[in-house]
């Protein structure tokens, strides 16, 4: 398998973003967006603990 450069590959997807989110499965979004919702509250929570030790 030969690597390939991702600037070749420009052609065969779309140059949009909303034209890439249009296609993604909603379910797939939801949970991408409640994964980092969690992961937001994580790095708040840890920044807070940090903050409040010193």
């Amino acid at each position: 398998m030969q690597p390939v450069q991702l600037s070749l590959l420009a052609a065969e997807i779309p140059t949009s973003p909303r034209q890439v989110a249009a296609e993604l499965p909603e379910d797939g979004v939801a949970e991408a967006v409640r994964l980092l919702a969690r992961l937001i509250v994580k790095a708040a929570t840890a920044t807070q603990r940090v903050t409040c030790d010193e």
